[in-house]
This record gives C-alpha cells, structure tokens and sequence, in this order.
C-alpha cells in the first residue's frame, strides 16, 4: 500500500532534522574544550595556555610537583597576608573571611603607570577527596564582595581552579589554572605577554617559600 505523501514528507524532515542535531553536538568545536598547548617547561614546571571562548585573552595551567605534602601547600594557599611574598605582581592581600573551607581574599595586582592598579575579590572553595586525597580549590570572582576602592579597577571576570595531588613521601603535584580578564582598557595582547609568565614565577615562588619553610 502506498504511504501518504504527507507521511513521507514528514518523516523525511524529521530524519534530515535529527541528521542535522546530530552533526552540530557531534562536532569537536561543541562536544570538546580548546586543547592546551605547551608554552614553557623548565626548571620541573611546564606552563600551558588555551583560547578561551568569547574571550581574547587566554587560560593558563602551570604544573609542577612540590617537595612539600598537601597540607603544608594548603597553609601556604591560604595565608592572605604571604600572598604578596610569592604570587607576581602582587602589592596587597588580605583575607577578608572564612567559613570552613569558604574563603573570600581580597588582592591588588600592580599595573605599570599610567595605567591603575587592578583589585580582585575572590571566593575560593576547597574540596578533598577522602579516597585519593586530592584536594581542588575552585576560585571565582566575587567583585560585589567588598566595596570598590577609588583608583583601582575592579576585576569582574575571574575562574581557577588548585588541584593538589600527593605523590607520597612528602610530595605533591600542584596544578593551576586561571582565567581574568583585568578589564579597564588593557590591551588583550599585553596582557597575554603575561600569561606564560604569571603561573611560571608563582610556582618557582611557592616552591620556593615551601623548601625554606621545610628547611627550618
């Protein structure tokens, strides 16, 4: 028996549709994130970056492993008033509060004249794995947190993540990813002359101030 027309039509859209959806989320661009492209490796740390979408300025994730356990980096970590002594470009930090494993820091990041200083206000999260041990720090943005300094420019756009991984006998792999976009005029491509940079010295920092304390 033949089959409508419109029946034949009908299903024929359907398919071309389902055809169609199936293409868009089985496409790389929908269904994965930028790759990460290795920038730096040296001294025991490799420095990645990637695009970010709708953003001109890219994401880093600097790796190294760390002659010191989780807990020793965690103090370090959240020690608002040593942030200054390791991470770059840093003129000010102080911890503005903490509930558990809730914190909120507030932070200034020094910019060459005549352009103003950034602030950063930023939520971190901490998490620990009970089986592993692995320990991930979410950190975000949280601009309406504190009242907006006059002179500075207030950091809107801001995601990262720590991720401590113990390696046994003291050791740790430390990962760290961030995006910011410092807004306020700064050119994108100046500030991506940064990225490689930033995470490079503040590992080759935390180490550092770790192998010192550890000495003592």
């Amino acid at each position: 028996m033949r089959q409508p027309i419109r029946s034949l039509t009908s299903r024929k859209i359907g398919l071309t549709a389902l055809a169609f959806l199936f293409a868009i989320f089985a496409s790389p661009a929908w269904t994965a994130e930028p790759e990460w492209s290795l920038d730096k490796d040296k001294d025991g740390i490799e420095v990645y970056t990637r695009s970010v979408a709708g953003s001109g300025i890219k994401e880093f994730k600097g790796v190294a492993d760390v002659d010191s356990g989780i807990d020793d980096i965690i103090a370090l970590l959240r020690d608002s008033d040593r942030f200054t002594a390791w991470f770059p470009d840093t003129s000010e930090s102080k911890l503005l509060s903490r509930d558990g494993d809730v914190s909120y820091q507030y932070s200034v990041m020094a910019t060459p004249w005549p352009l103003a200083d950034r602030d950063n206000v930023l939520r971190s999260v901490a998490t620990r794995d009970e089986k592993t041990g692995v320990v991930n720090i979410t950190v975000d943005a949280a601009p309406d947190y504190y009242p907006i300094h006059e002179g500075r420019v207030r950091v809107q756009t801001a995601t990262g993540t720590w991720k401590l991984t113990p390696l046994g006998d003291q050791k740790t792999n430390v990962a760290f990813t961030m995006h910011l976009e410092p807004g306020g005029g700064i050119p994108q491509w100046l500030i991506n002359t940064r990225i490689v940079a930033t995470p490079f010295e503040a590992l080759t920092n935390l180490r550092g101030i770790l192998a010192g304390s550890t000495a003592n």
